[in-house]
């Protein structure tokens, strides 16, 4: 088990706010202790009052250097203790690059607030000297979410475990963002969201038509069924395009979070253009980091690096300054695009954030390390394969591929994980794309490293096997291997059932998803018993899963007990009639149900309609 400690400094300003965050760091505390963490927090009104000795202030600042992470809070003023907390975490750090990574938080003035002139102070000096730029929140949720944000980047360094896990662990969701399936956030309360014109354009129209469909159908009128129709469909478009845009908005946060923590100086530009993205101002943020002024410091910055290699004794200093600046402008260049990717107004998005991706990749490509330009090459790849842009994003996997199989020879045990994760991503690409002898390739090759891996480190690496298996598994069920599908499919139930038994918290939810491959490949092979049985196992762990109950409805249908699926969904179609339908309609489709059986799938229909 291992031990993190948080160390909270501020004025007595913010006693709610200091509550509040003990509180969230006392229930991640519990989130994280089946991860293997305990997560503490310290703050000066927890100690004892008696006399040691040696000044109060001493022993508080002890604490500091001794903390894994200080946060320091400030909001009208700027109290000297707080600020002496402040630099004492900052010199601990110089001195050992490792602990404690210190934050600053200021809360938001209201209207009629004024900052002191200590605080305005601090903030220069903070910016002009280290560079740092702070968190702003204007709500507990904000502060809440930042943190949680910079704790899961954060864990693996300041424990000494850089452990790989699987997959994001945030979701959002109806407007809430949470964690290991714990609420930290609602999107309303977040200023880069309640401020944006489109989210709330967005939900307005939701509303709005939510509105007018229960109107319709208060009349009983059946005339009025196909106008009732057609505003459900632009409902479901509305619907679709806010979790785009509340996935994108996100996204944008937390590639603002790693820049604010990652401990390297950060720009006036990018300063402003935070300070925009906070205000929910994405057009704000595309005009801040705009391509002209970006290459202009480019050709500043490989200018430098040119003239520092001139250099015999001085030169190192010039060239790595050069460097930094380059990495620091491949970023804003990453800003620009996911930025221009959440203004629904700008028609022509999508083609700018590729634009503005790629001149991140060419100035990386001419100045930095192989290692580097891979990791933004999947970034890349990642975003056009998310939008649909297979062609491109095969490019680009495929140099990312080039340089990891390079680089996993010379090094295998730091290159592989990342070789296995590209071509996994390929195996996907490859199999969406229905060149299925190339996804089974990438598929294997992936599966065959992270076998490897999980042998001689399965608490790291078993999580990335059994995703392996499992994405085989299913490439095998919609090619009708069936056999071969269903052996890598239970290999992955295993895997994923020990975890979940060991950290329920982080991996029923795969375990969900295990569950129901097992149900769909029961069914296509007609085992409806053993689809049964594992879409029961499955709704055991989430309650609120479609397909999982999709399977289990369409397993007894196709046993003959009518009754019991039949209120299967009726208990469910309220909350999941559109998936329902999607979901049957593929079985029939798929051949699954047989069209022998077409009255049947007619009568849940009827059902669902009502």
């Amino acid at each position: 088990m291992k031990n993190i400690t948080v160390f909270l400094a501020s004025s007595d300003e913010l006693k709610n706010d200091r509550n509040s965050f003990h509180s969230l760091v006392a229930s991640l505390d519990e989130i994280f202790e089946t991860r293997g963490y305990r997560i503490r927090c310290r703050r000066w009104e927890d100690f004892s009052a008696f006399c040691t000795g040696t000044r109060t202030q001493d022993d508080y600042n002890r604490i500091v250097r001794a903390s894994d992470i200080c946060i320091c809070m400030f909001h009208r003023k700027a109290g000297e203790y707080t600020i002496e907390e402040f630099n004492q975490a900052l010199d601990e750090y110089v001195k050992n690059q490792s602990h404690p990574k210190t934050f600053v938080y200021i809360r938001a003035l209201i209207e009629g607030e004024m900052e002191d002139e200590a605080l305005k102070r601090f903030k220069e000096d903070l910016f002009d000297r280290v560079g740092h730029y702070w968190c702003n929140y204007a709500t507990d949720d904000a502060m809440k979410l930042h943190f949680v944000m910079q704790l899961e980047r954060i864990i693996p360094s300041v424990s000494g475990n850089a452990s790989v896990t699987e997959g994001n662990h945030f979701k959002i969701e109806n407007g809430v963002v949470s964690l290991y399936g714990h609420k930290i956030a609602e999107l309303d309360n977040l200023s880069f969201a309640a401020e944006n014109p489109e989210y709330l354009s967005l939900k307005e129209s939701i509303a709005r038509l939510n509105t007018e469909i229960a109107r319709l159908r208060a009349t009983g009128v059946a005339e009025l069924q196909p106008m009732i129709d057609e505003k459900q469909v632009e409902l479901y478009k509305k619907r679709e395009s806010l979790n785009r845009l509340e996935s994108q908005l996100f996204d944008l946060a937390l590639s603002i979070n790693k820049l604010i923590g990652s401990g390297t100086p950060v720009s006036e530009r990018k300063r402003l253009a935070i300070e925009m993205f906070e205000r929910g101002n994405s057009k704000g943020v595309v005009e801040i980091l705009n391509e002209k002024d970006i290459a202009a410091d480019a050709a500043q910055a490989r200018k430098e690096i040119e003239q520092g290699k001139l250099l015999v004794d001085s030169g190192r200093s010039l060239i790595e300054a050069g460097l930094q600046k380059t990495r620091s402008l491949a970023e804003e260049y990453v800003l620009r695009a996911k930025a221009l990717m959440t203004d629904y107004a700008e028609p022509r998005r999508f083609e700018l954030a590729c634009y503005a991706y790629e001149q991140g990749i060419e100035l990386i490509r001419a100045n930095l390390l192989e290692e580097e330009l891979a990791k933004s090459l999947f970034e890349y790849g990642h975003f056009l394969q998310t939008n649909k842009r297979y062609d491109l994003a095969e490019v680009r996997y495929r140099e990312n591929l080039d340089i990891y199989q390079r680089l996993a020879a010379i090094s295998p045990q730091v290159y592989e994980p990342d070789l296995a994760m590209v071509q996994n991503n390929l195996g996907i690409l490859y199999r969406d794309t229905q060149r299925y002898e190339d996804s089974e390739k990438m598929y294997l090759s992936a599966m065959e490293i992270y076998r490897r891996l999980a042998a001689a480190n399965p608490q790291v690496y078993e999580p990335d096997l059994a995703m392996a298996q499992s994405n085989l598994g299913t490439l095998y069920k919609d090619t009708r291997r069936y056999e071969d599908s269903e052996k890598l499919c239970l290999s992955a139930m295993e895997i994923r059932r020990r975890l979940a038994a060991a950290n329920p918290q982080v991996y029923e939810p795969y375990l969900v998803r295990a569950c129901n491959n097992l149900s769909f490949l029961f069914l296509a092979q007609g085992n409806f018993e053993e689809a049964e049985r594992y879409a029961r196992e499955g709704a055991k762990y989430d309650s609120t899963h479609h397909t999982i109950y999709t399977n289990l409805a369409a397993s007894l249908l196709l046993q003959g007990r009518y009754a019991e699926a039949e209120e299967i969904y009726l208990r469910y179609k309220e909350e999941l009639k559109e998936d329902f339908l999607s979901d049957f309609e593929d079985f029939y489709q798929r051949g699954i149900i047989p069209p022998e059986r077409e009255d049947d799938v007619e009568r849940i229909k009827k059902l669902l309609s009502k």
